[in-house]
């Protein structure tokens, strides 16, 4: 039996874990028009660990913090934006750790692509879409990832190292490996949470936009593309040549605005690393 078919024998036992609490309360609370910072400190203090990262980054250099010590004061300084990424991060942290690839360059990657998301859609001249949901799509795009290698163990490990040894991209790697990509099973972990099913649609397509065809999964391929273009990658060191310009007129971006996108994702990036400085 070849390694590919070990691997794809092992996917079929695949055993998604449940989501944490904190993670379905968020994404239900989320999908509401308006929400307000009591609400988002209710979800926070849910648990206690994520409660004190939220504080600590209220009061991190980054947010020129001192002296929060309530977390509604907490979510009024940092934003929705910033409570999700903390509450997103750190309860998967915690749920599903990788093994065979670094965390912290993971969810650097994973949170660049969120915050992408929000400078694409504001140059979005032909797609309406909720930039709460769009956020939080580009944050869980890539958790199939984590799935894979919790069932794959070091087999996943191989998988990465051929991606980053051959300079291809991780997505056919492993359709190659083992008959399916982190896209399609992050997909169906997050059907089996629940959760809202453009998240689910955005997390399978995010690397075929075209076929899909929907606004927030074509964002979300466009911010992952800009930040591994811009070496803000999960840990394979891919550096695509080019992206899909269908999916940029699409979208009523002109793909000559890039160099100002890469721009405003580079200024991003320290957001990304005060909240994994808290995270850790």
């Amino acid at each position: 039996m070849s390694s590919s078919e070990v691997y794809i024998q092992q996917l079929g036992s695949v055993g998604f874990p449940a989501a944490p609490e904190v993670v379905l309360r968020l994404s239900q609370l989320l999908r509401t028009e308006w929400v307000r910072a009591e609400q988002l400190a209710e979800v926070a203090m849910l648990d206690a660990t994520v409660s004190a990262r939220v504080l600590r980054l209220a009061n991190s250099v980054y947010y020129r913090g001192k002296g929060v010590k309530s977390i509604a004061e907490a979510v009024i300084r940092i934003g929705i934006d910033g409570v999700r990424d903390v509450v997103y991060a750190l309860s998967l942290m915690r749920t599903l750790r990788p093994m065979q690839f670094s965390h912290r360059q993971y969810w650097r990657h994973c949170l660049a692509v969120a915050q992408a998301t929000q400078i694409l859609q504001l140059r979005a001249r032909k797609a309406v879409v909720s930039p709460s949901e769009l956020h939080a799509a580009g944050l869980l795009h890539d958790i199939g990832m984590l799935v894979l290698d919790r069932t794959l163990g070091v087999g996943y490990g191989r998988i990465l190292a051929n991606a980053h040894e051959s300079g291809r991209p991780l997505f056919e790697v492993e359709r190659e490996m083992i008959d399916t990509d982190h896209a399609d099973v992050g997909a169906r972990l997050l059907e089996t949470w629940h959760l809202p099913e453009s998240l689910v649609q955005a997390t399978a397509a995010h690397h075929d936009p075209a076929g899909e065809g929907e606004p927030a999964a074509q964002i979300v391929y466009l911010a992952d593309f800009v930040c591994n273009l811009h070496a803000v990658h999960h840990g394979t060191a891919y550096r695509p040549e080019g992206s899909v310009s269908d999916v940029w007129s699409a979208l009523g971006i002109d793909e000559r605005e890039l160099p100002e996108i890469l721009t405003e994702v580079d200024a991003s990036l320290d957001k990304a690393d005060a909240i994994l400085a808290v995270a850790a």
